[in-house]
């Protein structure tokens, strides 16, 4: 929490999602990871390249049973670190729901298993659904549509990639659960053009040198998962290692600290700082 004239400052949960593929001829070889640009004029992070997510609804939380299929809720709230299966199933589906929003990536699949592709991705329901998405229609609901569309989300798709809260101090705080999933193989990103305005696909040491070089701005938690992805060489590496916990998934608060006049954030292990 943090202290803002006298009152605190809850980190509101969230979820992110890092989609994952592997580079082609046109897109350069080896792991490449999928990065939105926020809208200049958002609340957070505007124009930072970040990955999609955003904070989970009170919905969420209450998807039926038969709208997903995965592991058992138990184990992940053990390993998502939280209480109650039911704060496990707001955070997956949160980041279903998001990375469909922001990316135009649906992790969902027919009953008999089949994944979806951007043929249907590109149909009246799916681009009306993603429109009150963005739109915050308080009269839609995400959970009724996927009932109406007899869909069911492959939560089996996400695994735990790290765990980041917000520094105290800040303005908005969130406690984010970051997933690793491959992208699905027929269907495309595309961007929302509200929250954001363009999206690259980048390997991860492209994506820090463009930062370093000024050219993209890339906030602190993103630079350090960018670097945990770097030493993995495909996507159904990286994938596996987070699913084996072989990444680290502590829950990981930096500090904000102040070099000289300028504002930084401190890496709990004690790193040198490094700008905001």
């Amino acid at each position: 929490m943090s202290e803002q004239g006298g009152k605190t400052t809850e980190a509101v949960a969230a979820s992110t999602v890092v989609l994952l593929r592997d580079g082609d001829a046109t897109g350069g070889q080896g792991l490449q990871v999928l990065l939105v640009e926020r809208h200049l004029q958002s609340d957070f992070a505007g124009g930072a390249l970040v990955f999609p997510g955003g904070k989970v609804d009170a919905e969420d939380a209450r998807l039926d049973a038969a709208r997903w299929r995965g592991r058992p809720l138990e184990q992940w709230a053990e390993r998502l670190g939280v209480d109650a299966p039911e704060d496990a199933l707001g955070l997956l589906v949160a980041a279903v729901r998001e990375t469909f929003e922001e990316a135009g990536v649906l992790l969902a699949r027919r009953p008999d298993g089949a994944l979806l592709t951007d043929a249907e991705l590109t149909t009246k329901p799916f681009l009306e659904a993603r429109e009150r998405l963005i739109s915050r229609d308080q009269s839609w609901s995400w959970n009724r549509w996927l009932a109406e569309q007899d869909l069911i989300l492959d939560l089996d798709a996400l695994v735990l990639w790290s765990w980041w809260v917000t520094p105290d101090g800040t303005h908005r705080r969130f406690d984010t659960r970051f997933f690793a999933a491959v992208m699905p193989p027929e269907q495309e990103a595309k961007q929302d053009n509200v929250e954001t305005t363009n999206l690259r696909w980048m390997g991860p040491a492209e994506a820090l040198e463009e930062q370093e070089r000024g050219r993209v701005t890339i906030i602190y938690p993103t630079r350090c998962n960018l670097r945990a992805l770097d030493r993995f060489g495909s996507a159904a590496e990286a994938w596996q290692a987070a699913d084996e916990g072989r990444v680290d998934q502590r829950r990981i608060q930096p500090t904000l600290v102040r070099v000289g006049d300028t504002v930084m954030v401190q890496h709990p292990d004690g790193r040198q700082p490094e700008p905001v």
